[in-house]
């Protein structure tokens, strides 16, 4: 049996991240991503601008995606503007992020395969399978998504309480930017716009337990028919989403990041930053096992206020007087500054 120092399983923002901190350190990393490519997952692909600064300060360049000022609607009505500058926010491709990290992951060192599952996972053995390869680990780190066979191995809850899903329609650039909460539609949820360089997504996400998942699609296709969209030609995609964390460092040195540990913000649905910041705190704390991991830490001072509001609107009884009074605020001017730094805080 093959032994690794760090086995990573999952190559999204949060794996990768992680196996380049690792990497960069000089330690020995096997990242596995079960997929044949790393990158495409069902996303809008928006970066806040907390994201886009990290990114950035990691060396993405600023030539890559669409920039956009965010637009948003809080009870059907019109979407309007909260901040000029804070709410913008840069569209790319998952392919595309997934490509840049991938590059940065492996000039750090990292090792990855990509199109071989993890399967038969022994936490305590500290062993599993790659394909038909046994290997084991010092540790294990799973960034596997919402649907982690590391978090279930762990005996973890996983309600994954949210679906998403989009349409990719290729070769048009609908504007503006905008997210659109309906409660009649969607609950606590929202709809989506999200135009990029060479498609725009359309999508929209709720609780499963307001709006379940064919329900969801049946909202989406008629959005997507009132946009005169129906016959695009692109497939629909849906996901669920984990947002229910029970923490990240678990005995026998195994650890959880990004969407396996359950970090995505219940109420705004924003993951990637989440992602990024828990795999590199992440990999930070197995390096220095007393690293405090403080924008981790900040992070879930944002999600629990709002997970909280997120809990509240599953009551229609609060949606009638939460989502009017949002939408109220949004005109006062002087309010609409504090609003997106509510949201988009991290």
């Amino acid at each position: 049996m093959d032994t690794v120092e760090h086995l990573i399983v999952g190559g999204g923002p949060a794996g990768l991240r992680a196996a380049q901190v690792l990497a960069a350190a000089g330690r020995e990393v096997l990242l596995v991503e079960k997929r044949a490519e790393i990158g495409p997952k069902v996303c809008a692909g928006g970066l806040t601008p907390k994201a886009t600064r990290l990114l950035e300060a990691l060396g993405l360049p600023p030539s890559l995606g669409l920039a956009s000022v965010g637009h948003v609607g809080f009870n059907g009505g019109r979407a309007g503007v909260l901040d000029p500058v804070q709410t913008i926010i840069r569209t790319l491709p998952r392919r595309t992020l997934g490509q840049v990290q991938l590059q940065w992951t492996l000039a750090a060192g990292a090792e990855v395969r990509s199109g071989v599952a993890v399967t038969d996972i022994d936490l305590e053995g500290k062993r599993a399978r790659i394909g038909e390869l046994a290997v084991g680990w010092r540790h294990l780190v799973g960034a596997d998504g919402a649907d982690s066979g590391v978090r279930r191995c762990l005996g973890l809850a996983s309600p994954r309480a949210y679906f998403a899903a989009e349409y990719n329609v290729p070769g048009l650039r609908l504007t503006p930017l905008r997210v659109e909460c309906d409660p009649a539609g969607l609950g606590g949820g929202y709809f989506w716009v999200f135009p990029h360089e060479r498609y725009t997504s359309i999508g929209a996400v709720a609780a499963k337990r307001s709006v379940p998942p064919a329900a969801l699609r049946r909202y989406l296709d008629r959005r997507m028919e009132a946009l005169g969209l129906e016959n695009a030609g692109a497939p629909f995609e849906g996901a669920t989403l984990e947002v229910a964390c029970h923490g990240f460092h678990f005995p026998d040195e195994v650890h959880l990041a990004g969407d396996a540990a359950g970090v995505p913000s219940a109420l705004t649905a924003e993951g990637i930053y989440a992602a990024l910041v828990t795999g590199e705190e992440v990999a930070r704390t197995i390096l220095e096992p007393r690293f405090p991991s403080p924008l981790t830490a900040r992070w879930l001072r944002v999600k629990r206020r709002h997970d909280r509001l997120a809990r509240l609107l599953r009551s229609a009884a609060a949606r009638t007087l939460v989502f009017p009074t949002l939408a109220g605020m949004a005109c006062c001017r002087p309010i609409r500054r504090p609003m997106a730094q509510w949201f988009l805080a991290g």
